[in-house]
């Protein structure tokens, strides 16, 4: 309840009734005169009234009319001090307006306002007839009423009931109310976080475009660069000001510090007694005069002086970090690539380091022996180091006894590391630490402990200046970070790094070349000939592999023994471009374990997954090495998965042991995936670059504006473009690093001429060309090459009437659908299953005479099946054998290490049979455009089912109203809800037929729809079609037809699979042995342009 209700205070009646009079006789006068605005009528009468009631209090009461919140960018009629603090805030409008709950209709302006009102703790709102009082939006208790109308009321205006003075005594004597729970906590403070960062962030460019006199903020920003993190944005400076002043305060009061009639300065400076580093972070951030504080932060202190840690449960730190962050800001997450580590996930992998070091490398008390230093690069609220803690404390007491716990936990502050580069996870490790030492085993807090606020990946020799005794404990820190990182050797380094891709140029000291182990060069994990691929190192989860290696492995030669234990994507089990760093890896480490956490693969359902916010697989990682390494002999690394729900995964996990039988050996070859080693069929049969050797990358735009399922849409904004003023070309735009407004970039045969600039451009839309966008999904494209990042010009100069692209996700597992597809259009990038991909060319030339086949293989293979073989039947049947669900089931295990490896049959009739259907599949994926027979009932013509064909029962609107937002299907009548149209009959097999993950339908639909999928990042991917069209009705058609066929076709691709891997193959040694393999480099050259006729033609 409020502490008004019980401080013993009350208007008396005839208060009320006396005051009431007095403000309606006012108000009522002025209304009558007909004259000026109804709401500034109210103003100082009101301003009587609320001065009357709190004097009756016995209150000194203060009212500042037109207070300006900067952190709300409104201005409250007024702010009430009682006594000198802020209480509340107060917004009147014209009689007859109503409050917030019974609005009539209400303008946009008092809309908005009110969005932002709810982010207080105290509101009364009123319009002179009804008073009402607000907490963060909330309505507390009933909304009081005088009467009659002010219009005609005079001194006859009276209180309805005692809800009046109810109202008033709660808003003028409010006190934050003790939060009753962990959520009600995190809530209060997440919304004053984000109040407080807003207002940061809009005080700075206040300050940088001069509307401020003051440096306050801009000066902090540079300080707090240079003493902690140098590549600090100004929107993350904000968001780590917020963040750190909220959790500094959170572990003040934590540690009892009371905040009645404190200053902030007083309270920084007592929590700067046992936390000295937090303590400085909140005195040096809130330096300024206390009436420059923000409402945010003033609103802060009070709302968090009533809080008692001692009504929360003693486990509330573990999940209070990632609780805030969801309510705060759930986009923060994802950016950051912050995951915060479930328990089951954390005490597996601690318990089963300290198996390690117990059977591994000799050290019989596990954590607890005097020489392991244990360090977490990315501690965040600290999981891993309070659960070694626990781990320590058992195994003294099992080893010594219960008395024993605490001096040891006492000498372990100094094996225990941790590095963490935000205040606000900072602060809550040390509040779990220190509750886990004081309360669960009974020890004292170490004077000296060994946890930094510092980035893991900056670099420990850049040398900074002093910045004054106001930042020392922020430079103590930094240089005990440093000398961690320079000198201190380490056994183990555990722990969960971010997720966070394309982060290249952000830590020079992993990124810069070097050959030495002075650093923990990226240059360890790249291989030769790979650097195309090895974009994906540019992930900071790759970074902090790199530094846990480099520290565990390199930097101390005389203390070469060390353990790394990651919780972290699985990509680079089997991705090719991390092919350098699992070389690294064997070559270093004796001995490693890999747990594939999601063998659900990509986007798995959410029960399963230990992070639900993630939807990439995830593994955990443990590699080790006893002692000085020998480079010439691949560590033994051995591999298991966990299954089902997350729950069934906990247990599974928590019954592992190193030597249990689940686990599986992995190949040894330097840079082969970790995957088990199955039977020796799947890695005989020869990969696809095999058999067709030139592969090229999809076509890169690196903006999506530039497709679209219609004509009319691309040719309106390329108008919208070319027709805009310089300065908004390039927003239009959306430049990447090589095509931007003034480049100048050469026309690329295959693609429409130009000459010039695209900021000189004023000619009409180029004639547009149909591309295959994702499996199935054909759209429309601007074929100007100054618009395509990456436009792959080989696949533009070889396209033609006969081309056949075959296109393979080699970069990522395949869960479900066809292995690979097919298409006659030059595929996108992302075509396969919208996460990048390769495209193998049929042919090397656009007149179709140089055939992408590995020389003599067809020769080969017409030998061995006796009959004639051409490149068409050689991709027809790879086209059987692989385009369908049975394949990918049949070599599931297989598949979850990129890369498809096709069984050639050495049957006769088997061969014969799959080059029949697979020129069906190929027809069917090229909707009728290649291998058309009409004959063998192939017509040139989009495919039709034979029976059951999908027709429209119900017309989809074409109205700009009637626009369809929403697809689902009926399995129980079999059909298609589009919008409001209806169409059917439509199997569920069908609906759910899928491209590794990759819903066909429901993803073709989701870019057509109002309001379409994808993202926006230009404001010329706003411009979409307004109405559904009768073209989409029949494109919709042709795709339930396709669809349709290639479900009905796979029972006998699945069973012609199962004939051909149960009789004998041709073998990559056979291949070799005829010397078809290896594929010289000859045959993967790029194709060059060999005629200068028709260069710019379309097909």
């Amino acid at each position: 309840m409020p502490r008004s209700h019980t401080v013993g205070l009350s208007i008396g009646t005839t208060t009320v009734d006396v005051v009431v009079a007095k403000f309606g006789s006012e108000v009522t006068k002025k209304l009558k005169t007909g004259k000026g605005s109804q709401e500034d009528h109210l103003r100082g009468p009101f301003e009587r009234m609320l001065t009357g009631i709190a004097e009756s209090l016995g209150l000194t009461i203060t009212t500042i009319g037109e207070m300006r919140l900067p952190d709300l960018s409104i201005r409250p009629d007024y702010a009430v001090d009682i006594a000198g603090a802020r209480v509340g805030y107060v917004e009147l409008k014209k009689p007859g307006y109503g409050v917030p709950d019974n609005w009539r209709s209400p303008s946009q302006h008092d809309r908005i306002q009110w969005e932002k009102l709810q982010l207080l703790p105290n509101v009364l709102y009123s319009d002179g007839e009804q008073f009402a009082r607000y907490s963060f939006g909330k309505l507390q208790g009933k909304i009081a009423l005088l009467a009659p109308g002010l219009d005609r009321a005079g001194k006859r205006l009276h209180a309805v009931s005692s809800d009046f003075a109810r109202v008033l005594t709660d808003f003028l004597l409010w006190e934050p109310e003790r939060p009753r729970s962990l959520d009600e906590l995190v809530r209060l403070v997440a919304n004053l976080c984000r109040l407080l960062r807003d207002d940061v962030a809009a005080e700075l460019i206040r300050e940088q475009t001069g509307l401020s006199g003051s440096r306050t903020f801009s000066g902090l920003a540079t300080d707090w660069r240079q003493a902690l993190f140098p590549n600090l944005t100004d929107a993350e400076f904000a968001d780590q000001y917020s963040q750190t002043i909220t959790f500094a305060l959170l572990l003040a009061r934590v540690d009892g510090v009371s905040f009645r009639g404190r200053s902030i300065v007083e309270i920084a400076r007592l929590l700067g007694k046992k936390h000295s580093l937090m303590g400085r972070a909140l005195a040096v951030l809130t330096d300024q005069p206390e009436e420059e504080h923000s409402v945010a932060l003033a609103t802060m202190v009070r709302v968090l002086s009533v809080v008692d840690w001692a009504d929360f449960p003693d486990d509330s730190y573990s999940m209070l970090y990632e609780n805030f962050l969801a309510a705060y800001d759930p986009s923060l997450r994802r950016k950051s690539g912050v995951y915060y580590t479930p328990a089951p996930l954390v005490s597996f992998m601690t318990r089963f380091v300290d198996d390690v070091l117990r059977s591994r490398l000799g050290r019989t008390l596990g954590f607890a022996e005097r020489d392991v230093i244990v360090v977490d690069p990315a501690m965040g609220t600290g999981s891993f180091l309070s659960e070694v803690v626990n781990t320590v404390a058992a195994t003294v007491a099992a080893e010594e006894g219960a008395g024993a716990v605490a001096p040891h936990l006492r000498e372990l502050s100094n094996r225990l590391i941790g590095f963490e580069n935000q205040a606000a996870p900072y602060a809550v490790a040390e509040l779990r630490i220190h509750s886990l030492l004081k309360k669960r085993h009974l020890a004292e807090v170490p004077a000296q402990e060994r946890r930094f606020l510092a980035d893991t990946l900056d670099d420990p020799d850049v040398q900074l200046l002093p910045m004054g005794r106001m930042y020392e404990a922020i430079e103590r820190s930094r240089r005990g970070a440093n000398h961690v990182k320079r000198e201190q050797p380490v056994m183990v380094v555990l722990g969960n790094p971010p997720y966070v891709d394309k982060v290249k140029g952000t830590s020079k000291w992993i990124e810069t070349p070097s050959s030495t182990t002075d650093s923990p060069s990226l240059s360890a994990f790249r291989k030769s000939g790979n650097g195309r691929l090895e974009y994906v190192l540019s992930n900071k989860y790759v970074y902090f592999w790199r530094w846990a290696t480099w520290k565990a492995f390199d930097a101390h030669p005389a203390h070469p023994a060390g353990v790394v234990a990651m919780v972290c994507s699985a990509g680079f089990t089997t991705g090719p471009g991390f092919a350098g760093m699992r070389e690294y890896l064997r070559r270093t480490a004796d001995e490693g374990w890999v747990i594939d956490l999601t063998p659900e693969g990509h986007q798995p359902p959410m029960e399963t997954r230990f992070f639900r916010g993630n939807q990439q697989p995830i593994c955990v990682a443990v590699f080790i090495r006893r002692g000085a390494s020998n480079p010439s002999v691949p560590a033994r690394i051995h591999r298991t998965s966990v299954i089902g729900s997350v729950e069934e995964k906990s247990e599974s996990l928590a019954e592992l042991r190193i030597d249990d039988n689940n686990w599986k050996d992995c190949a040894s070859g330097w840079s082969e995936p970790f995957h088990a080693v199955r039977s020796g069929s799947w890695s005989s049969m020869p990969a696809m670059t095999d058999l067709m050797p030139w592969a090229a990358p999809g076509v890169k735009p690196n903006r999506t504006w530039v497709y679209a399922p219609e004509k009319e849409t691309l040719r309106e904004r390329w108008n919208r473009l070319v027709r805009a003023p310089l300065h908004g070309k390039s927003e239009l735009l959306k430049e990447t690093s090589s095509t931007r407004v003034d480049s100048k970039i050469t026309s690329i045969p295959g693609m429409a001429a130009h000459s010039g600039t695209i900021s000189a451009e004023i000619s009409g839309c180029p004639e547009l060309r149909r591309v295959a966008h994702r499996s199935f999904d054909r759209k429309w494209t601007i074929p100007d090459a100054r618009l395509h990042h990456r436009p792959s010009p080989s696949l533009w100069l070889t396209a033609s009437n006969e081309q056949i692209f075959v296109v393979e996700q080699h970069a990522h597992p395949i869960v479900s659908g066809p292995a690979l597809v097919f298409t006659s259009l030059i595929p996108d990038m992302h075509y396969h299953s919208g996460r990048g991909g390769r495209v193998l060319p049929l042919y090397r030339d656009d007149r179709a005479t140089e055939q992408n086949v590995t020389p003599g293989l067809v020769r080969l293979l017409s030998e061995r099946l006796k009959r004639s073989v051409d490149a068409l039947d050689l991709v027809a049947y790879v086209a059987a054998v692989t385009a369908h669900n049975g394949f990918t089931r049949q070599f599931s295990t297989e598949l979850k290490s990129p890369g498809i490896r096709i069984p050639l049959t050495v049957d006769s009739e088997a061969w014969l049979e799959a080059v029949s259907i697979g020129k069906e599949v190929i027809w069917l994926h090229t909707y009728g455009e290649r291998c058309v027979d009409p004959s063998a009932g192939r017509p040139q013509a989009p495919p039709r089912m034979l029976t059951e064909r999908p027709t429209v029962s119900v017309g989809i609107s074409d109205s700009e109203s009637g626009m369809p937002e929403s697809i689902a299907h009926d399995d129980h009548t079999g059909t298609l809800h589009v919008g409001e149209g209806r169409i059917g009959p439509v199997s569920r097999e069908v609906w759910s037929y899928e491209v590794s993950g990759m819903q066909v339908v429901k993803h073709w639909f989701g870019y057509r729809k109002k309001n379409p999928s994808g993202k926006r990042l230009s404001p010329l991917d706003h411009i979409a079609a307004q109405s559904w069209t009768s073209v989409m009705t029949t494109e919709l058609l042709d795709l339930l037809n396709v669809v349709g066929r290639c479900v009905a076709l796979e029972p006998r691709q699945e069973k012609l699979l199962g004939r051909i891997i149960r009789g004998p193959l041709i073998t990559v040694d056979d291949l070799t042995a005829a010397g078809v393999l290896p594929v010289s480099g000859m045959a993967r050259r790029i194709p060059k342009l060999n005629h200068q006729d028709d260069l710019f033609s379309s097909d």
